[in-house]
């Protein structure tokens, strides 16, 4: 959820968001010059190398975070900013895959990674209009309820806060009647992403951690015991540790690590200050909401009262404007009863996409780390995971890991992951269609 390289159709400044709008900017930060140590070097300023630096210097190490832009330029600070617990997959299907306890233990990790946030925000005094009044899954179709039944069922065996909606307090919730049922979990919430990004890159360079923009790490190197790092303009920096957390902006200083997820593209609208009846009517308390379908819709209501819609589409540099169509026509369909909608922003991004859909992370002979993979629930469990690299680099066992460190492996026929995002979008489109034909 950060940045170390440019991909398409992007340019090196904020894009024009809601979020870059009512957000104050940070004071302006250096490049890198010359030649610096550290103890540990973190490529990439988004929530998970800013989470890392935050950890790190509480424990007394000498931290550079450099992003090729600044911090928040990335996912973290263009996303719907819902903070959601857990991952795509369900707890039964973490044990299945990890083990009874390891995935038990793996699924109480990504659930309690709401609670850091919050903690992180209240702790350091982060002004990001925090709310945390529960996150909403609704579901459209009598198949997709199930699924969510089951899902509340597994989460309210671990001891979750959660709830099936009755059918006749769905509507009032969320603000439309095309919903045929819902589950809700409290733990869930709404920040403003870009200044809870912000505001973790204070609180670091508060207490001492160098945060360098515009600073492109080009390469690396192993050199007398210590990575130094190339930078775009010549500067370098050397540290025994190095933490790599650029997600889908990442390069290849790694290798296999840009191939080993695939970045796609995902955008986000937002309508002019609402009127009051919409206000009333649209998330009334302030929930924020993401339905069950394969290609999903977010929904929330801004700190300054406007609809703010989200929603994935494909790698291609040419979509923006195709998913933000979609956003358009789904809110007509959602909140069309209410009269007409009035937009005033559009702005998209990318998010790192793995192969299992969960997130990774890799180590290369314990002194340089990386993760990626959030898989569109970056601002909880990205977080979570700086924290836990943090923790990494100061001497925490392998075996005390929820997440645990694997093999970097690239996707097979990566050049061509347009295409393949292409095709499963259209797939999984017809699998939505499937499950609605399936309730008539």
């Amino acid at each position: 959820m950060a940045s170390n390289q440019l991909l398409a159709g992007e340019r090196p400044e904020f894009p024009d968001s809601l979020w870059a709008s009512i957000t104050p900017p940070l004071p302006p930060l250096p490049s890198l010059e010359g030649a610096q140590e550290f103890d540990v070097a973190i490529v990439g300023g988004g929530f998970t190398g800013l989470m890392a630096a935050l950890t790190l210097r509480a424990a007394g190490r000498r931290v550079a975070v450099l992003d090729a832009v600044e911090p928040g330029w990335g996912a973290s600070g263009r996303n719907n900013g819902q903070v959601i617990p857990g991952f795509k997959w369900d707890p039964d299907v973490l044990r299945a895959r990890y083990g009874p306890e390891a995935g038990r233990r793996l699924a109480l990790w990504g659930a309690a990674a709401p609670d850091l946030v919050f903690e992180t925000i209240a702790a350091h005094g982060i002004e990001c209009s925090p709310v945390r009044n529960g996150w909403i899954q609704p579901a459209y179709t009598d198949v997709a309820a199930e699924r969510i039944e089951e899902r509340c069922r597994l989460w309210a065996e671990l001891g979750a806060p959660v709830a099936m909606l009755p059918r006749d307090e769905i509507a009032s919730l969320l603000g439309t009647p095309i919903f045929q049922a819902a589950w809700i979990d409290r733990r869930g919430g709404c920040i403003n992403p870009l200044a809870y990004a912000r505001g973790l890159a204070r609180a670091a360079q508060s207490q001492g951690v160098g945060l360098y923009a515009r600073t492109p790490v080009e390469s690396m190197r192993k050199e007398d015991g210590r990575w130094v790092l190339a930078c775009a303009n010549g500067a370098t920096a050397a540290a025994p540790q190095v933490i790599v957390a650029t997600a889908a902006y990442a390069n290849d200083i790694v290798g296999g690590l840009r191939t080993s997820m695939v970045p796609v593209r995902t955008a986000q609208v937002a309508t002019a200050p609402l009127p009051q009846p919409y206000l009333d009517a649209i998330l009334p308390q302030r929930h924020c909401a993401s339905d069950t379908r394969r290609l999903l819709t977010s929904f929330r209501i801004s700190p300054d009262h406007r609809l703010v819609m989200g929603g994935a589409g494909a790698t291609a540099g040419l979509s923006h404007d195709f998913i933000v169509r979609k956003l358009h026509k789904a809110a007509a369909r959602m909140f069309g009863h209410l009269g007409p909608l009035a937009w005033e922003y559009a702005w998209s991004g990318y998010f790192a996409v793995t192969k299992d859909h969960m997130p990774h992370i890799h180590e290369t002979g314990g002194d340089l780390i990386c993760a990626l993979g959030c898989n569109g629930r970056g601002i909880a469990v990205s977080t979570a995971m700086g924290k836990l690299l943090g923790e990494r680099l100061l001497g925490l066992p392998t075996e005390d890991m929820p997440l645990r460190p694997t093999p970097i492996r690239p996707f097979a026929f990566h050049a061509f992951r347009h295409l393949g995002v292409a095709v499963a979008t259209q797939y999984n489109g017809l699998l939505d269609y499937v499950d609605k034909a399936r309730s008539r």
